[in-house]
């Protein structure tokens, strides 16, 4: 009776689950790796928000994370930061903010105080502004035009609390650094 019913061979049946899995899995692989593709070692990004300008509360679509904000000085290549003895590291952004074409540093150290100093770096090392009243360390440094309709280079915006307006920016005049009095420190 069951003479009838051709004979398997199991291990061919597994061979073929095998080789279906193996596809299934490959092409599941390609459709994520094209829908997901792999996130770059960037800092945070950040989306469009609103932001205190010169002329009021503006939407600011040119708002991008500093080109090199660091939490910590690396241990080799670091520059120098020309930090005080009696002073502590907190965090540092490079970026070209006034039109020279070479990058300038932005340091914040914080004090026996507790205030944080502040400080702007040329790319030789020379000091191009300093201050020491910094009442709090900001959550992040940003890079932003200051006013777009009246200059083109960037300013560093210090974030103090996210999404509160609660910043202040060190920008360029076109002589020297400063913190505008309509804002910040």
């Amino acid at each position: 009776m069951y003479e009838d019913i051709p004979k398997h061979n199991p291990l061919k049946t597994i061979l073929i689950v095998l080789v279906l899995l193996g596809a299934f899995i490959a092409i599941s692989y390609l459709i994520y790796r094209s829908f997901y593709p792999k996130k770059s070692n960037e800092a945070s990004t950040s989306s469009p928000s609103q932001i205190i300008s010169p002329s009021g509360v503006t939407s600011s679509p040119n708002l991008s994370p500093s080109p090199s904000a660091l939490a910590s000085p690396s241990p080799s290549g670091t520059p120098d930061y020309k930090v005080l003895a009696d002073e502590t590291y907190t965090m540092s952004s490079v970026a070209d903010t006034n039109g020279d074409t070479k990058d300038e540093i932005l340091v914040i150290t914080k004090q026996k105080d507790g205030k944080y100093h502040v400080y702007v770096l040329s790319s030789d090392g020379q000091s191009l502004f300093d201050s020491k009243d910094m009442p709090q360390k900001p959550v992040r440094i940003s890079t932003q035009t200051y006013d777009p309709t009246k200059e083109a280079y960037l300013s560093w915006m210090m974030i103090f609390s996210e999404n509160s307006g609660d910043l202040a920016f060190i920008h360029w005049n076109g002589t020297a650094y400063e913190i505008p009095q309509s804002m910040g420190l």
